[in-house]
């Protein structure tokens, strides 16, 4: 085979992945461009070596084809893979950590991965079906994003939403103080579905209290200054990880409600939280603004 036929060879491979209407143009041009590199390499007769050596240092027919295509439409933009990946493996080792234990309670490993294991991946798949809805939505015009100069100040708050967030917070942690005595009033079944461990309200759950409080003041505080200072940012840190332990604990060392179903739930529910927990540490540190420090100055010697 000649150089001129292993040229025409390559050529008509990259053609063959082109849209039909630009097949002709592109093919022309590149055979032109491989003859010239090729005259350029020898002043003889080229070999079958040196012609291979040169296209495959162009490149397969494939990348070259890729070359001249447009690109396509992106459904996940390259700041945000990283973004995409951490939160599809996230979900999915989250689903894995609430249903593996089943395995170990005696459900057959086969029959744990033909249902939770592999029922996993629908999470990378929703993900993909949102980014993919969003692509639409932008190019119909539906939603324009816009930028508005702001002042970036991370440890600054607002004192309307942390106040109506304390609010919340103290009406929550009200109920949840109060439901073990609330439970045995309300209307059968449910005294029986939420009723507590006497072990876990007596032994694991005083703890919560302080944690609750000790979270209370420190948001009150920087609430009250209008910005988180470095003692409050780190107590609510010391907290966070407070809260994670005690909950992983929880989860660990014995029942919390009496009801096996709703005892698998909360600890379910409460795998999720830590999971939160964990994310928004990991936010926290990612956000935190590098502060700038003056070069110190080494005094000369005499």
């Amino acid at each position: 085979m000649s150089s001129n036929d292993v040229i025409e060879s390559y050529v008509s491979e990259v053609m063959r992945r082109l849209p039909r209407k630009e097949r002709n143009e592109i093919g022309l041009e590149l055979r032109d461009l491989l003859n010239q590199m090729l005259a350029e390499r020898t002043q003889d007769a080229a070999t079958d070596d040196v012609v291979l050596n040169m296209l495959r240092e162009f490149g397969t027919p494939a990348e070259v084809a890729a070359r001249y295509r447009p690109p396509g439409v992106v459904i996940i933009p390259a700041e945000q893979t990283r973004t995409f990946a951490l939160l599809s493996l996230g979900g999915m080792a989250l689903q894995w950590a609430s249903t593996l234990p089943r395995v170990f309670d005696g459900q057959p490993l086969v029959a744990w991965w033909f249902t939770w294991g592999l029922g996993a991946f629908w999470w990378p798949g929703f993900l993909a079906m949102m980014s993919l809805m969003s692509l639409f939505a932008h190019q119909l015009g539906m939603f324009k994003p816009t930028w508005k100069p702001r002042i970036v100040d991370p440890e600054r708050v607002n004192r309307n939403s942390m106040a109506f967030g304390l609010a919340g917070f103290a009406i929550g942690v009200a109920l949840m103080i109060c439901l073990p005595w609330i439970t045995p009033l309300m209307p059968e079944p449910m005294p029986r579905i939420f009723a507590f461990d006497p072990t876990f309200l007596r032994e694991r759950a005083p703890p919560v209290i302080l944690l609750w409080l000790g979270s209370f003041v420190t948001m009150f505080v920087a609430m009250l200054k209008g910005r988180w200072s470095k003692l409050t940012r780190n107590l609510s840190t010391a907290f966070s990880l407070g809260f994670g332990a005690l909950l992983v604990w929880w989860m660990t060392a014995g029942a919390i409600f009496l009801s096996p179903p709703t005892d698998e739930g909360a600890k379910g529910a409460l795998g999720l939280v830590v999971a939160i927990i964990v994310v928004d540490l990991a936010y926290r540190l990612y956000r935190r603004r590098p502060r700038m420090h003056a070069p110190k100055i080494k005094a000369s010697g005499t």
